[in-house]
């Protein structure tokens, strides 16, 4: 069902109850269409009309725009070094915290890694052994000596290098133990360097490689986009995720050269969702840029707005409004216009029972007035209520042609 068949409709029902038996006569002239009611019809039709004239009122510029990531708040996650994909954790849309896992990759790197401190480990422990051997033997010569040089039985000469190859040899099994350690940390640093979820001791006791890279979130946030499978194969510094944190986001919109001389950093901020009935959502104007654009003679311009509840998504078409403060316009209650296809209209008193359909390009407007800028005159008779009813008249008129 079209959506001119609906209002035709809708606007029939209303008409059939105001008319009382009786029917609007309508007459067309060069430019504009006129209506005339008797004064029933326009007692049931609630027909109200207020002269049209300069005011000062409170403005605010209406700029289409849509809530992007902030650029200082998204992270990309990339690959850190050559592998297959195994796992991946996360998608688009999940919340994360730091350090939460987002994916797992096998590298034949990490293996490598593994392989060479198994090999490294296992010619120290074997040295260690050997020299913990050799350490107990010169102990035992010592204790032998020391024992043998208090009875006066052997020399001082004897005693004092059997005392020399104890500590040389205590020395040198201590340096392997101290080697195992640095060791240890050498092989563990490089692999945080690539987020090897493997402990390196873990390794050394299991005598097992562990190939596998644990990717992790950098910070708390929200995972905008995801660019890998599991059983691919990615390469170093191939671009993963995009990770964002959104409790502030950006409503970046595209205002138009006329309106570039009232917008101001500072400003204050509505943003009204189209997802969500006309919320708004306030902040504050954040970004006004120096250039306008030559192809679209459009200004940008961003608003800083709080989601700590993260309501807000990336991409959400949104209507910017920003507040200029009071301005003296010519200007029409919202309650007189009526919007049908592309026009804009308002009806015009033009004598006693007798009202002409104007199209009406509006500007700037509020919650309660809309800046004229063509289509009505100062002093003219607007209808401000009852509006409906005429333009419903008009629609069946041309419905039926």
């Amino acid at each position: 069902m079209s959506k001119n068949f609906i209002n035709l409709i809708l606007c029939t029902v209303l008409i059939a109850g105001l008319s009382c038996g009786c029917s609007f006569r309508k007459h067309d002239t060069e430019n504009n269409k006129q209506i005339t009611l008797d004064s029933q019809q326009e007692k049931n039709a609630n027909i109200q009309t207020d002269k049209l004239s300069e005011m000062n009122i409170d403005m605010e510029i209406t700029i289409p725009a849509q809530f992007k990531a902030r650029n200082q708040s998204v992270d990309n996650i990339y690959a850190p070094l050559d592998g297959k994909v195994v796992d991946v954790l996360v998608e688009p849309g999940d919340v994360v915290k730091k350090g939460q896992p987002v994916a797992r990759i096998k590298s034949d790197e990490i293996s490598q890694i593994e392989l060479e401190y198994l090999q490294d480990v296992l010619d120290i422990d074997q040295n260690i052994a050997e020299m913990r051997a050799q350490y107990n033997l010169s102990l035992q010569n010592y204790n032998r000596e020391r024992t043998l040089y208090n009875e006066k039985i052997s020399s001082r000469a004897d005693y004092e290098t059997a005392y020399a190859e104890m500590r040389k040899d205590r020395a040198t099994l201590n340096a392997q133990s101290v080697k195992k350690y640095a060791l240890a940390n050498v092989y563990q640093q490089r692999l945080s360097v690539y987020g090897a979820g493997a402990s390196i001791n873990a390794v050394a006791r299991s005598k097992r490689v562990y190939p596998y890279v644990v990717l992790t979130a950098s910070k708390d946030g929200i995972i905008l986009e995801r660019k890998i499978n599991p059983g691919e194969f990615v390469q170093k510094d191939a671009q993963m995720f995009n990770l964002a944190d959104l409790s502030t986001i950006w409503l970046v919109g595209y205002a138009f050269e006329k309106d570039s001389a009232y917008l101001k950093v500072g400003e204050k901020v509505k943003g009204t969702l189209e997802e969500s009935r006309g919320k708004e959502t306030l902040g504050t104007l954040s970004y006004v840029s120096p250039i306008l654009d030559p192809n679209t003679k459009t200004l940008e311009v961003r608003a800083e707005i709080p989601n700590k509840t993260l309501k807000i998504k990336p991409n959400m078409y949104a209507e910017m409004y920003v507040d200029i403060g009071k301005v003296k316009r010519l200007a029409v209650p919202n309650t007189a216009l009526e919007k049908y296809g592309d026009y804009t209209f308002a009806y015009v008193r033009i004598k006693p029972h007798v009202y002409e359909e104007r199209k009406v390009q509006i500007g700037k407007k509020n919650d309660k007035y809309s800046e004229v800028i063509s289509g009505l005159k100062e002093d003219e008779e607007v209808v401000t209520t009852g509006s409906f009813a005429l333009l419903g008249e008009s629609i069946k008129h041309e419905e039926a042609k």
